[in-house]
């Protein structure tokens, strides 16, 4: 079956075709807007899909639209998400981040 055979994107080998695809969760944490243990074993748990395409992530304050969504505009949420990439590579994974800005809603 061809879906189950790997595939390469760019330099990025995945050991199949299957992607899973954002779904925003809200379930960061509300003040720091960072990623929460709960990410770390959520993503861990997907791990085995060909690659996981990581809930929308907001890009700057100014771009958030939602509560609970998580952010990578500052060190703590980038040391967040190198915990959540961290539990997705132990786990043999592969895993891109969805930048996100919500525009006019924000």
């Amino acid at each position: 079956m061809e879906l189950l055979k790997p595939q390469k994107l760019g330099s990025l080998l995945m050991p199949n075709k299957i992607v899973m695809a954002p779904m925003t969760r809200s379930r960061a944490d509300n003040e720091g807007y960072t990623p929460t243990d709960m990410h770390v074993e959520y993503y861990k748990q997907r791990a085995s899909a060909g690659l996981i395409i990581s809930e929308g992530t907001v890009v700057s304050e100014q771009g958030r639209g939602y509560i609970h969504t998580p952010g990578i505009y500052s060190q703590d949420q980038v040391e967040q998400w190198q915990k959540v990439t961290a539990g997705v590579h132990d786990s043999n994974g592969r895993i891109f981040i969805q930048l996100w800005h919500t525009g006019g809603i924000s």
